[in-house]
C-alpha cells in the first residue's frame, strides 16, 4: 500500500512537470527577431531597412512587448510604398512580420512620385532608373485614373510591352509617346484603346519598314476608326 501511495506521488509529479514544461514552451514571445521578418518585393521599392530601423527604435520595442501590434501595423503603414502588412505567430508562437512594397506602374515627373495600377501616389525615395513611363504635367485625380487604363492596356499588349516612354495631357486631350517612335500620339481619351492601339500598331509596323522617307510629328487617333499622320 505504501509504494503504491509513493508511485501515485511520482507519477503525479511527472503529470505536473510534463504540464509546466509544457506551458513554458507555449508561452508567446514578443521580442521580434529579424529572421521573422519576411519581405516581398519586385526590386523598385526597397522598404526592407526602413522597416528594421524603425522596428529596432525604444517606441516600436515597447508597443511589440506590451502586445500593442494594431499600433505597430498602423505605424508601419505610414509608410506609403508598402502595399500589405501582416503581423502573425509562427509556429513556435515567435512574433513575425511579412510585407510587400508596392509596384509602381509609372513615374510621375512633376511632383518626383511614383503610382501604381491601382491609383496609391508615393514619394519615389531611390535615385536609381526605374525604367518606368513618365506621366508628365500637373495631372488631376480623375487624369491619372484615365491614364492608368491606358497604360493597363498597353501593358497587356504583348506588341507595346515596355514600349511607352511617356504620356500626358494638353487641353483635355491625352497625348503619349513611344519609344523609338519619335511624334506624338494623340489619343483624345482612353475611349476604344484597344481599337486606337491596333491602328498605332499598324503604322508603327509600317514606320518600321521604313517604306518611306516621310517625317511626322504627330499621329491622330481621336477619330473613330481612322489614323491621321500629321507631316513635320
Amino acid at each position: 500500500m505504501y509504494r503504491l501511495i509513493i508511485m501515485l506521488g511520482l507519477l503525479s509529479l511527472l503529470v505536473f512537470l510534463g504540464l509546466l514544461s509544457s506551458f513554458y514552451n507555449t508561452e508567446t514571445s514578443y521580442d521580434l527577431k529579424s529572421d521573422n521578418i519576411e519581405y516581398i518585393s519586385m526590386g523598385f521599392i526597397d522598404n526592407k531597412e526602413i522597416v528594421k530601423s524603425l522596428i529596432s527604435e525604444k517606441q516600436f520595442q515597447n508597443l511589440i512587448k506590451n502586445n500593442e501590434l494594431v499600433k505597430v501595423e498602423t505605424k508601419l503603414k505610414e509608410i506609403k510604398s508598402i502595399e500589405n502588412i501582416d503581423i502573425y505567430f509562427n509556429d513556435k508562437n515567435e512574433l513575425g512580420i511579412k510585407f510587400n512594397d508596392r509596384t509602381p506602374i509609372a513615374y510621375l515627373k512633376d511632383s518626383n512620385s511614383l503610382v501604381d495600377i491601382n491609383g496609391n501616389i508615393f514619394k519615389k525615395e531611390q535615385t536609381k532608373n526605374y525604367s518606368l513611363p513618365s506621366i508628365n504635367g500637373n495631372i488631376s485625380e480623375q487624369q491619372i485614373l484615365e491614364i492608368l487604363n491606358v497604360i493597363s492596356a498597353i501593358k497587356k499588349d504583348k506588341f507595346f510591352e515596355n514600349k511607352l516612354k511617356e504620356i500626358w495631357f494638353k487641353k483635355d486631350h491625352l497625348y503619349m509617346r513611344i519609344k523609338t517612335l519619335e511624334l506624338d500620339v494623340r489619343l483624345g481619351n482612353q475611349n476604344k484603346i484597344n481599337d486606337k492601339l491596333k491602328m498605332l500598331k499598324g503604322f508603327y509596323i509600317y514606320k518600321s519598314k521604313k517604306i518611306n522617307n516621310m517625317n511626322y510629328k504627330q499621329i491622330d487617333l481621336v477619330y473613330n476608326n481612322r489614323l491621321v499622320a500629321i507631316k513635320k
